[in-house]
């Protein structure tokens, strides 16, 4: 009946499947008295729920090349190298801190980890403009420490 219905052999069997789960899953609470005309109703119904999902969800193929010139091909997810190169830039910017109060340096950190100044000054309980304070000298001495991360293109 599903395959008359349009259904792929897979499909149909899992809508099979699914049927009968159901169809034990209402016996257990009521006394079915025709098994085979609810269970071809039980189909029917999955057979039409099926078809809506398929029309809902049209697939298009596309080509590798324009799904790579529209970069979904590329995960933007970092890899290993970037990891690696960021963590050791991030302790090298932490040893360079050290000239700076340990407060400083949290506050800095947290600030460059995508924390607002409300946020921080909350968790320190201090002003954001004290944040603000502490984020400037700690990138004054960076820029001191560090000429070539802060040079322009």
């Amino acid at each position: 009946m599903c395959r008359r219905r349009g259904c792929s052999r897979e499909d149909a069997r899992d809508l099979v499947q699914e049927a009968h789960l159901r169809f034990f899953d209402y016996e257990r609470t009521t006394k079915v008295r025709d098994v085979d005309s609810l269970l071809r109703r039980i189909l029917i119904n999955l057979s039409i729920t099926h078809y809506h999902r398929e029309l809902a969800t049209p697939f298009t193929f596309e080509s590798a090349e324009r799904l790579d010139r529209r970069g979904m091909l590329v995960d933007p997810a970092p890899g290993p190298e970037r990891t690696v190169a960021a963590e050791q830039e991030l302790g090298r910017v932490v040893s360079l801190l050290s000239a700076v109060s340990p407060r400083t340096c949290q506050i800095f950190i947290a600030q460059r980890g995508g924390y607002s100044y409300e946020e921080i000054a909350a968790a320190f309980a201090v002003k954001p403009r004290t944040i603000e304070k502490h984020v400037t000298t700690a990138g004054l001495i960076l820029m001191d420490l560090m000429p070539e991360a802060f040079a322009g293109p």
